[in-house]
């Protein structure tokens, strides 16, 4: 039961993903990947905040926790987007723009993953 919530789930968040990232490809015509920017910090934030916030919650069944994070927010965000933007963004000549996208990945990703941690815990306060 637990695979098939977990596959279902990531269906969803590889939608999810999909859809934004066509929704940011025809509001923003830019060279910068900002829509798996977007999604891979608001997922960190997501899954820091879940991570420390469903184990409060004894009655929630383990395997809607484990598709909730592992399936929806493991498909919703993705590294291999990342990395090849990152490849094209340096083949392409655009250094400093890979390198910002990388800075800002990495740097916000923590960022996001300790605030949501932080919310997820009774006192909330960071």
């Amino acid at each position: 039961m637990r695979y098939l919530l977990v596959g279902l789930a990531g269906a969803l968040g590889a939608s999810l993903r999909y859809a934004i990232s066509i929704y940011f490809g025809e509001q923003f015509n830019s060279d910068f990947p900002l829509a798996t920017l977007s999604i891979n910090l608001v997922g960190s934030l997501l899954l820091g905040w879940l991570t420390s916030f469903l184990p409060r919650f004894p009655n929630i069944n383990p395997n809607i926790s484990t598709a909730i994070t592992t399936g929806f927010l493991g498909a919703f965000t993705t590294f291999s987007a990342f990395s090849v933007e990152c490849v094209a963004l340096l083949t392409n000549g655009q250094a400093i723009v890979a390198f910002s996208y990388i800075t800002l990945s990495l740097v916000g990703g923590f960022i996001c993953a300790f605030v949501g941690l932080r919310f997820g815990t009774k006192e909330g306060n960071l």
